[in-house]
C-alpha cells in the first residue's frame, strides 16, 4: 500500500496568494488615485484662489481704463466721444462683473452661454485657441 500524505492543495494555496497579491495590488492603486485626486483637486483650489485674487486687479484696471476714456472722450469731437463713452461703459460694466461674481459663478455663467450658443462657442473657442497658440509659438521663436 501507497501511503500518501498531502499537507494541502499546492494550487489552492497558489490562488490564495495570487489573490491576496492582487488585493494589495488593486489597494495600491485605489491609494495612488485617492493621492491623485487629492492633488488635482488641491491644484484646482489653488488656481481658483488665484484667478479670484487676479479678477479684482482686473476689475480695478477696467475701472480705471473707463474713467480714462471718459476724461479723454470729453475733450474729443462728438463722435469719437460717443464712442468713447459707449466703450467705457462696457468696461465699467465688465469691471462690475468681475467684482460681483466669483470664479465659479462665472464659470457656471459660461456654460449657460455655450449651452445657449453652440455654434458661435466653438468659432471663439478655436479663434482663442488659435491666437494663444500663435502667441505662445511666437513667444518661443529666438
Amino acid at each position: 500500500m501507497i501511503n500518501e500524505t498531502r499537507s494541502g492543495n499546492p494550487s489552492s494555496t497558489t490562488t490564495e496568494q495570487l489573490g491576496d497579491m492582487t488585493n494589495q495590488a488593486k489597494d495600491r492603486v485605489t491609494d495612488m488615485a485617492n493621492q491623485a485626486k487629492e492633488k488635482a483637486n488641491e491644484f484646482g483650489r489653488t488656481a481658483v484662489q488665484k484667478m479670484d485674487d487676479g479678477r479684482t486687479s482686473a476689475a480695478e484696471s477696467l475701472h480705471s481704463t473707463a474713467e480714462s476714456l471718459r476724461t479723454g472722450a470729453q475733450s474729443s469731437s462728438e463722435k469719437i466721444s460717443n464712442l468713447a463713452t459707449a466703450a467705457a461703459d462696457r468696461l465699467e460694466s465688465t469691471s462690475s462683473y468681475l467684482r460681483d461674481h466669483d470664479v465659479r459663478g462665472m464659470m457656471g455663467d459660461l456654460e449657460k452661454v455655450v449651452r445657449r450658443n453652440p455654434g458661435p462657442s466653438v468659432i471663439a473657442a478655436a479663434a482663442f485657441g488659435f491666437l494663444l497658440g500663435s502667441a505662445i509659438r511666437g513667444g518661443n521663436r529666438d
